[in-house]
């Protein structure tokens, strides 16, 4: 049975670049961090720090 519905190749094109797109906003990488929190070490933290993050839920001042 043929397919319902098809995407041009183009279209098909776009879809992935955007896909790909997101997958390396800042957004995807803080929820990464924040789903492998456990796994973060005292060095991981300081590092984050460095960007002044708290680790408390605020930004530092």
């Amino acid at each position: 049975m043929p397919r319902k519905y098809t995407i041009s190749p183009e279209a098909a094109h776009e879809r992935a670049r955007k896909a790909r797109a997101a997958q390396l906003s800042v957004k995807h990488y803080v929820q990464k961090i924040v789903e492998r929190a456990p796994e973060l070490t005292d060095a991981d933290y300081a590092k984050l720090r460095t960007i002044g993050l708290r680790l408390d839920g605020g930004a530092t001042e």
